[in-house]
């Protein structure tokens, strides 16, 4: 891999520490709440790729949807949003607006978010989508203990959070977007207490994500506690594709 031991794939290097966390530890299983896409910004592909992981894949975009489910036959692939109440609600898709690309991953069910987005230029498309809690997930797939949950909802995470009961189900790792979309506003005061009331501590925040760690694994606290850096001998996606030393998605 022209000298690197690994590609990061995740937008801020957040595989680089949970390949770090959780190196042997094969056929773990995780719980992608906003997956996005498969490739480009997935926190999971390399858990997948390396040590053979799988797991459920929670994504309302239907065309990102439909992506997980050609790259990732082996998960679950939900076309679902995940809130506090279960019914039918609205998801704002963002869209570029006059030279801008990308938008897919500011998509969100808040239109206070989405309001911020359209004052900055971005556009946006309505569709409808299903709602159900992260209980109605977690029941039918998941097994007490599973490794690791990540949240990624612009600006839902506290709902997200609320709507299963994390003292049951103890994920090892919990790792949650604590910032306001596209700021560098923190916004884990909204959630972080329920999380920690549940049982976890704070092992790391990355600029962009909060990193968990149930109180009863100290071990795996401290690996994750080192933010991705130059001795994880990592490469970005996007750098590694121009360097030729992978094809295109």
């Amino acid at each position: 891999m022209g000298g690197y031991d690994l590609i990061s794939y995740a937008g801020n290097a957040e595989d680089v520490v949970l390949i770090r966390a959780f190196a042997g530890h094969r056929n773990g299983f995780f719980v992608d709440v906003g997956a996005g896409e498969p490739v480009s910004g997935s926190l999971t592909k390399n858990l997948v790729d390396d040590l053979g992981w799988r797991g459920i894949n929670v994504e309302p975009l239907p065309e990102r949807h439909a992506r997980l489910q050609q790259a990732r036959p082996g998960d679950v692939n939900l076309r679902l949003a995940v809130g506090d109440e279960a019914g039918a609600a609205t998801i704002f898709r963002v869209v570029p607006g006059p030279g801008m690309t990308g938008g897919g991953g500011l998509s969100t069910l808040r239109r206070d978010v989405l309001k911020g987005h359209l004052a900055d230029g971005w556009r946006h498309e309505e569709l409808g989508v299903d709602v159900v809690t992260l209980e109605a997930i977690l029941s039918p797939h998941a097994e007490p203990g599973f490794d690791l949950l990540k949240v990624d909802v612009e600006g839902v995470e506290a709902a997200v959070l609320r709507s299963a009961d994390l003292r049951a189900w103890r994920p090892r790792v919990i790792v949650v977007e604590a910032t306001v979309p596209l700021t560098t506003r923190p916004s884990h005061h909204e959630w972080e207490p329920h999380v920690l009331g549940a049982g976890y501590r704070l092992a790391l925040f990355d600029g962009l994500n909060r990193f968990y760690a149930r109180d009863d694994e100290a071990d795996l606290h401290e690996r994750l506690a080192v933010p991705a850096n130059v001795l994880d001998n990592y490469i970005p996606y996007a750098c590694a594709r121009r360097a030729g030393l992978i094809g295109p998605a």
